[in-house]
């Protein structure tokens, strides 16, 4: 298969992901801790067949103790941040605000990997702040707490990535994917045991139709981004082109989701966020 059509096919899954996620935390019952719980153990069964498929291969813990925990614990916290924004804001307004993360990431790097911070990373940096506060400017000062958990859980994202950075130089990617899928669902089990006795109250027919969908999403595009790279599209090529996943969910957001309020707004700031993403690599 064509890696464009299967990058295309990863930009738009990861989309439609993210609407269903604002759709099941839009239920006045639904439970952010529970519902990250089954989306990490969902994505990891989803992801491990497909590792299995293309060849599983024991993951270095022992190798690298500190990295697998630091990541882990990142990705959990990561992901009920997120999950707590979306019962908050909606998609449109997420998926803006996790540009930060890149910032993040490239921070982390220079701090913690000694990497080099350029004036064109700085002028990128200086671009998706400004469309980030011309998009969300409003909310963001009005300390709106979806907000604060979207900057919060796109950070802890971001942390993350900086920790996988050590672990995947000598470890590979496919099989990697469900095991830090799975390890950040096992730590919010451990760390909040009781949620187990609030299963009943949120996980209705509905509900978990659409944390699996969302899973499945999720899970989809992780799998045709790694087979886009697999049948020969350069990292250098993906990155920039799913950017576009930005200006996807915002206009899907707005017709499937009837999140309209200043699209215009949001619209032209989500291209300027994809130029300064762009521009950062």
């Amino acid at each position: 298969m064509n890696w464009f059509l299967l990058a295309i096919i990863s930009i738009v899954t990861i989309s439609i992901a993210n609407l269903f996620q604002r759709v099941v935390m839009k239920e006045p019952e639904s439970d952010p801790l529970g519902s990250s719980i089954f989306f990490q153990f969902i994505l990891a069964f989803i992801t491990g067949l497909f590792a299995l498929l293309k060849g599983f291969t024991v993951p270095p813990i022992f190798q690298y103790p500190l990295n697998f925990v630091v990541s882990s614990c990142f990705y959990a916290l990561g992901t009920l941040s997120f999950f707590k924004a979306a019962k908050k804001i909606g998609a449109s307004e997420i998926t803006i605000l996790t540009s930060l993360g890149t910032i993040v990431t490239i921070v982390g790097a220079v701090v913690f990997l000694g990497e080099t911070f350029t004036l064109r990373q700085f002028i990128a940096t200086l671009l998706i702040l400004g469309a980030v506060i011309m998009a969300q400017g409003k909310i963001i000062f009005s300390k709106n707490v979806g907000s604060f958990y979207a900057v919060l859980g796109t950070s802890f994202y971001g942390l993350a990535v900086v920790s996988d950075t050590h672990i995947l130089k000598n470890y590979d990617a496919i099989s990697y994917t469900p095991i830090i899928s799975l390890l950040p669902g096992v730590i919010l089990l451990i760390a909040n045991p009781k949620v187990i006795s609030r299963f009943k109250k949120f996980a209705n027919l509905k509900y978990l139709k659409n944390i699996f969908l969302y899973s499945f999403f999720y899970g989809l595009q992780a799998i045709t981004y790694y087979l886009a790279l697999n049948y020969g599209a350069n990292a250098s090529q993906m990155a920039p082109l799913f950017r576009a996943e930005i200006i996807l969910t915002v206009l899907l957001a707005a017709v499937f989701l009837r999140e309209r309020e200043r699209l215009g707004i949001k619209a032209f700031s989500a291209l300027i966020v994809i130029s300064g993403l762009i521009l950062i690599r």
